[in-house]
């Protein structure tokens, strides 16, 4: 753009301007009356000017008291950039029904979202594309699921284009799912000042992340986004399904228990039903009157037994599908606006045998009931609890007695908590079942400390190579108010998440309530510390003791933890943080489980329930002849799927736990797949197979047919943006965008008063009124 300047007259002088200008008009005045008498006798037209240029001379002469600068201000203006964004999920091809025209008896059906943003952008006389293009740098992109798709770009009034605008999006609607966070992220690029994105979209974000959090970033960033939205905010008549809420996995002698959310926009009075089926049996059903108000849930239970017996050409003889839908009853089956959102898809696998945990203390401590409470609610666990009694003969206490009577029998566990209880405790046969069990087994040991000490007791004899730690040689002081720190190490790790935020979580760990006690202890060679004790809450506050240690030991995994206080994060929160915390941490540290496991090779995954789209951890271990676990392997990992091979990976091994390697594989379609191992990449595969199906969950898209204008409205707040409806965006938004334009603004000032064209001009003057003079013989 040309810059434009605007040039100002100011005064700094000591005196006041008004009274310097009467000043210099009075002086002036007083030079022309003297001066102009002596030259009246002279004859001529010229005779007047010596006497002007002497006045002239002293009005300049006094103005120069009141300071006079010069101001010249040169703006020039720079283009903002705007990203505009289109949604082109399957959402935004419905067509909303606008309201009824005078004289007709049926509302009147639109073109779809997506056609009537084509048209506001492309179409008219003068395109909206086209009109913002004049004022702003204005790049195109389309929302494609997870990725985006640049169209068009027009840039520096044209000099940067990538050709002739587009005249239509030459795309269809078909994307099964919307995500507001990651692509927009990926659209709008490095987030500059005087950038602001678009987003047209009816809001079905149903992705992962927060498209919130996304939108507060970009306020700290200063770009503002402005959402436009489509669609009805009035619930055309429908039903569907929203969520179905039930475990992965069940045991076959329980019932499965679960919710069904389901929105509801029929008209009131409504006959419908809910159904679950398996393999064509149904297993439950209710049905309802349908009222209309939106979200309803309906929660169900049925005998796992009951369901029908796996096909005999089905490989995994666990896997059973459940069919869950909805309906209109009746004559008014038709009434809905779709029936593509009625049926949801759930996978279930029946399990033989949960995760075990086996808690060892020596009192009933405040920390260890509150653990045993979180591991008895969850299905996934089978946690049982041993106390010392304090019997005179250690073999008469209540711990050997109840401890696993056999070696085989403590090897079926995945976890072991051990708490304040001392090695002699238990019996010579006990403890080295122990360290087979985390050596050999590859089990998981987490280490409570608590205010007796009896833990250091196992850093003396052959259990010293399960302590992370040893112990300072002074205590730390009593009744201290501790707080807890991350280490950078321990802000990487997840299973120390509380926030899905990773900067508010660390931020979140030092404002949770203090520890009363903590052990001081040093961290052994080879172990990482992932959070330290510190005596203040502010940030500057030195870091301490270690609190959190964590070490491989032989296959398993070994974590300490410096007090057991850690359930006064109880207060006024419950389970917010406690029972998340400590069941990330069971999952991390126990053993992996493995779904599919014979002599040599043990294949497993981190879920048994995966939706199309979502990637699948897989875990391999490998054992030698004689059983030993092997960690230089080069296994791979094969990817069938309906018997055909769509992918080879790599494994590599995991850090946490020896002997183990771990892969991601790509987003997995929906179907059966099969998963076969090789222990190197010339050897062949094993006969083993791990059978995995990714259920088909239904399009998300189709489960809430209207705007979702709060989250909209939420985004446009939290970015310092506006939220638009589509009517309103042609109008409003190029001059809501104008707002982003950058202005470089150059100043610069004249000291008038003190500079030489200031007195040249009165050296000038008073040198040609002084060669008038002498020419009219004044002088």
């Amino acid at each position: 753009m040309n810059p434009t300047t605007e040039s100002t007259l100011r005064f700094t002088g000591d005196y006041p301007a008004l009274a310097v200008w009467v000043l210099a008009f009075v002086l002036a005045a007083a030079m022309w009356f003297l001066y102009r008498r002596e030259s009246r006798r002279l004859a001529g037209a010229a005779s007047w000017l010596p006497a002007a240029l002497r006045s002239l001379a002293v009005f300049i002469l006094v103005l120069a008291l009141s300071g006079p600068v010069l101001r010249r201000e040169t703006t020039q203006r720079q283009l903002g950039r705007v990203v505009l964004a289109v949604d082109t999920s399957s959402s935004m091809k419905l067509e909303d029904e606008r309201p009824s025209a005078p004289g007709q008896e049926a509302p009147r059906s639109s073109d779809s979202r997506l056609t009537r943003a084509e048209k506001m952008l492309l179409s008219g006389t003068t395109p909206l594309l086209k009109k913002l293009t004049e004022t702003q740098d204005v790049e195109l992109v389309l929302l494609r699921g997870q990725q985006t798709q640049r169209l068009w770009w027009h840039r520096q009034k044209g000099k940067d284009t990538s050709g002739d605008m587009p005249s239509e999006f030459d795309l269809q609607a078909d994307v099964p799912i919307t995500n507001l966070d990651s692509t927009l992220r990926e659209a709008l690029g490095p987030a500059n000042p005087g950038t602001a994105l678009v987003v047209l979209t009816d809001g079905q974000h149903n992705a992962a992340g927060s498209p919130e959090e996304f939108a507060a970033t970009m306020k700290q960033a200063g770009t503002p986004i402005f959402t436009i939205g489509f669609g009805s905010e009035i619930p055309p008549p429908d039903l569907s399904v929203l969520n179905v809420l039930t475990a992965e996995s069940v045991f076959t002698e329980e019932n499965l228990q679960g919710r069904v959310m389901v929105s509801d926009s029929l008209p009131s009075g409504t006959p419908a039903q809910v159904r679950i089926s398996s393999g064509g049996k149904t297993m439950w059903e209710q049905n309802f009157t349908a009222e209309g108000k939106g979200e309803r849930r309906f929660d169900f239970t049925f005998p796992v037994k009951q369901l029908p017996e796996a096909a005999a050409a089905e490989r995994d003889k666990t896997l059973r599908l459940l069919q869950v839908q909805v309906a209109v009853q009746g004559e008014r089956s038709g009434i809905e606006k779709t029936r593509a959102n009625n049926t949801r898809e759930v996978a279930l696998h029946l399990l033989s045998r949960k995760r075990k945990v086996l808690i060892l203390d020596g009192r009933p401590r405040w920390e260890t009931r509150y653990i045993h409470n979180h591991f008895d609610r969850d299905d996934r666990w089978e946690v049982r609890l041993l106390l010392d009694d304090y019997a005179e003969k250690p073999q008469d206490g209540a711990l050997q007695k109840d401890f696993p009577k056999t070696r085989e029998d403590l090897l079926s566990y995945d976890l072991v908590l051990l708490g304040d209880v001392p090695p002699s405790r238990f019996s010579p046969a006990q403890t080295d079942w122990l360290l087979e069990f985390v050596e050999k087994r590859g089990g998981g040991l987490i280490l409570i400390d608590g205010v007796r000490g009896h833990l250091k007791q196992w850093a003396q004899g052959k259990t010293a190579s399960l302590l992370p730690v040893t112990w300072a040689a002074t205590a730390a002081p009593p009744n201290q108010k501790i707080v807890w720190s991350l280490s950078s190490e321990g802000e990487r790790e997840s299973a120390l998440r509380l926030s899905d935020s990773p900067s508010a979580n660390s931020s979140l760990w030092p404002t949770l309530p203090d520890m009363r006690w903590a052990s001081s202890v040093q961290a052994q060679p080879g172990a990482t510390t992932l959070a330290y004790f510190q005596t203040g809450t502010a940030p500057s506050a030195k870091a301490g003791s270690p609190a959190a240690v964590f070490r491989p030991v032989g296959a398993g995994a070994v974590l300490y933890l410096g007090t057991d206080d850690l359930w006064r994060w109880r207060y006024q929160v419950g389970d917010l943080y406690h029972q998340r915390l400590w069941m990330q941490l069971a999952a991390w540290i126990a053993a992996p489980p493995f779904q599919a496991e014979d002599k040599q090779i043990s294949i497993g995954t981190d879920r048994l329930r995966y939706t199309p789209g979502e990637q699948s951890e897989l875990r391999v271990r490998i054992r030698n002849a004689a059983g030993d676990l092997v960690s230089n392997a080069e296994p791979r990992a094969f990817l069938l799927l309906d018997g055909k091979e769509v992918a080879t990976l790599q494994l590599e091994p995991d850090p946490t736990h020896f002997g183990i390697y771990r892969t991601l594989t790509p987003p997995l379609k929906a179907g059966a797949y099969e998963i076969a191992v090789a222990e190197s990449p010339t050897a062949t595969r094993s006969n083993l197979r791990l059978s995995l199906r990714v259920a088909d969950a239904g399009n998300p898209e189709w489960a809430t047919l209207t705007m979702n204008r709060p989250l909209l409205e939420a985004m446009a707040t939290a970015s310092g943006g506006r939220f638009l409806r589509e009517e309103q965006a042609a109008t409003e938004l190029p001059n809501l965008l104008q707002s982003i334009d950058r202005k470089q603004t150059t100043i610069a000032e004249t000291i008038l008063w003190s500079s030489w064209w200031w007195f040249g001009a009165v050296i000038a003057l008073l040198s040609i009124e002084w060669l008038l003079r002498k020419k009219m013989r004044l002088v």
